[in-house]
């Protein structure tokens, strides 16, 4: 398919996920069918895509220094957004703590990357790295650290990881003649999570406007200090361009649908997250297209 229409077709999913919300979002059937695609994505398709992944190109050395990449980075944002004074509001420092730290790898991040460079091999890696330190953060802000571990282990990539690897070292020969069925759920995952972040969007801005520095820290960090961060954390490791770009990609995504997730479970704010989450959305879907039109040009 050509470039240009891939990208006016990932666009016009995620415009179609918020028509589909403003249209049918009070009706309980399609809230219903949405739930269950959007369990669908998480709990199947994702894990199918992960183990097709790695059963293609099993564990790297480069895989080191990627995960390497993501550890550091979340540690280094963690110390660094704690230090800043939001008037002693805890439930304010956690959900812009998460919210500045944790990217939509999934939702967003891959397709675009499925566009770009056909290939998420650093961004599969990358992503498992980050979706353990994602729930380890928030269960340790919210001081449950009895959870941490049960809610790592209900991470369904984490098992479309193990069994992709096992694969790719013992059946790889025999697995190669699922391949071309399994090369269509990449773009399965491309449209449907798009179009399921579209819907997901929140469709209001009124709680942002007590917490511009919230939205101001949030916006900054995803778009200026977290790829800056990555930046500098990739000077001194070496990986392949093409995992280079990927995780850069990535470092600029805006924040995930799942902190807002998160924010509801522990009352972290959860509108205030929604909101934020909307606004650098739209704004990092001006930079994307920027970018891969840039690209293709």
């Amino acid at each position: 398919m050509d470039p240009l229409t891939t990208v006016f077709l990932l666009f016009g999913f995620i415009g179609l996920g918020v028509l589909s919300r403003v249209l049918m979002g009070n009706n309980k059937l399609f809230n219903s069918f949405m739930n269950a695609l959007n369990k669908f994505i998480y709990y199947i398709l994702l894990p199918i895509v992960f183990l097709d992944t790695f059963a293609s190109r099993g564990v790297e050395l480069a895989d080191i220094n990627i995960a390497l990449t993501a550890f550091i980075y979340v540690v280094i944002s963690v110390v660094v957004l704690l230090k800043i004074p939001l008037n002693h509001d805890h439930e304010l420092r956690n959900s812009v703590v998460i919210t500045s730290i944790f990217q939509n790898n999934v939702f967003l991040g891959f397709p675009v990357l499925l566009i770009m460079f056909n290939d998420i091999s650093a961004a599969a890696m990358y992503s498992l790295v980050i979706f353990i330190l994602h729930i380890t953060i928030a269960g340790l802000l919210a001081a449950r650290r009895e959870n941490i571990l049960v809610s790592i282990l209900e991470i369904p990539v984490i098992y479309g990881f193990i069994a992709g690897t096992i694969i790719h070292y013992t059946i790889y020969e025999q697995y190669q003649v699922l391949t071309p069925i399994t090369a269509y759920t990449h773009s399965l995952l491309s449209y449907s999570a798009v179009y399921v972040l579209g819907y997901t969007l929140p469709l209001t801005l009124a709680h942002v406007k007590q917490y511009m520095k919230a939205l101001y820290i949030t916006g900054l960090w995803r778009f200026l200090a977290s790829p800056l961060i990555h930046y500098t954390i990739l000077l001194f490791l070496t990986i392949p361009n093409l995992y280079w770009k990927e995780i850069m990609i990535l470092s600029i995504m805006p924040p995930a649908v799942m902190n807002t997730v998160i924010a509801k479970v522990y009352n972290w704010k959860p509108e205030l997250v929604a909101s934020i989450t909307l606004i650098l959305t739209l704004t990092s879907l001006i930079i994307i297209a920027a970018i891969i039109l840039i690209q293709i040009i």
